[in-house]
């Protein structure tokens, strides 16, 4: 009764599709925005800096603070932005009874949500970045102590 298992036949590459996928990466590695990443990056470095500063001076209300500016951030993001998507409204989305001034209005009122809401995520995400930091060492880090 045993079962004839077949061996699956592994795919290997040619070396144009590694050549290809070489330079999909290399070309995606030069639009890469690495002035925002490094912003981002200090971001993080001065507010991680400042977090354990104050918890090391036992500042006890440094975690709520830290956690309520996230949850803050990330309410009023969502509101500017109008969601989580990133590519603003097109006219022919919005209802046929508005005038096409009204439509005009609203679609450019939506890019400038959308370009503050990306300023807003700029700073959002090295905080959501901490508090996840900090949730790994107070949660996770202590499973791993002997």
């Amino acid at each position: 009764m045993a079962k004839n298992k077949r061996k699956k036949k592994r795919y290997t590459a040619t070396p144009e599709e590694y050549a290809g996928a070489k330079a999909s990466l290399q070309n995606s590695l030069r639009t890469f925005n690495w002035r925002l990443a490094l912003l981002m990056l200090a971001i993080f470095a001065l507010l991680a800096a400042i977090y354990y500063i104050l918890l090391a001076l036992h500042v006890f209300w440094a975690t709520p603070a830290l956690y309520t500016l996230a949850a803050a951030l990330f309410m009023v993001f969502f509101f500017v932005n109008r969601g989580f998507s990133r590519n603003p409204v097109s006219e022919e989305v919005l209802p046929e009874e508005w005038s096409p001034q009204q439509r005009r209005d609203f679609v450019s009122d939506d890019v400038r949500r959308k370009a503050l809401g990306r300023r807003i995520m700029v700073i959002l995400t090295p905080v959501l970045l901490l508090v996840m930091a900090d949730m790994l060492i107070l949660f996770v880090l202590p499973l791993f102590r002997a």
